[in-house]
């Protein structure tokens, strides 16, 4: 007796597609493409993005937090000329404050420049924001003159931190200052 075998069988038992086996596709030989040669350059200026970004150093409060006051430096972005530091500094206030030019805040960022033979500090520019955090648009950005000086002052925060944002900025870069309060 002859037994008739399916052509999608094999010993008369039934294959299901995955069973069914090519023979591998052999492939031209080609160079990678454009952007498999550049993908590994293009995750290291991620990486590089990534930690360019600000890495705040807190020295006082609790970040993030909108019920309370805090104060951020960025160490990564103090700049050296001489006697005198550029630092940007930021301050989230835990209830609106009205500052000088009138307009309610309650957190902004802003550069200063310290002068570390006099011990003081200015505000160059500041952005002003009118939720805690940073966060939304601005309510106001500045720029400071040379002849509009703003010392740099920091509402609601001990006095002494004022002082020891001077002495932390006046350490980077010129060797060890003798600790001295802003003037």
């Amino acid at each position: 007796m002859l037994h008739h075998v399916h052509p999608w069988s094999a010993a008369g038992r039934a294959l299901r597609p995955t069973m069914l086996r090519r023979a591998p596709r052999v492939l031209p030989d080609t160079q990678p493409s454009f952007l498999m040669k550049r993908l590994p350059l293009f995750c290291l200026a991620l990486l590089a993005c990534a930690l360019a970004q600000a890495e705040w150093l807190t020295l006082s409060g609790t970040p993030g937090d909108a019920t309370s006051s805090y104060v951020q430096v960025d160490p990564t972005r103090i700049e050296v000329d001489g006697a005198r530091r550029g630092v940007t500094l930021r301050m989230s206030l835990a209830k609106d404050f009205t500052g000088k030019d009138g307009f309610k805040l309650r957190s902004f960022e802003a550069r200063a420049s310290v002068d570390c033979e006099a011990r003081t500090a200015r505000y160059v520019s500041a952005t002003y924001y009118s939720l805690p955090n940073f966060v939304g648009e601005p309510v106001a950005v500045k720029q400071f003159e040379d002849d509009d000086i703003r010392p740099m002052t920091l509402p609601g925060a001990p006095p002494e931190l004022a002082a020891r944002t001077v002495n932390a900025a006046c350490n980077v870069g010129g060797g060890k200052q003798p600790d001295a309060a802003p003037r």
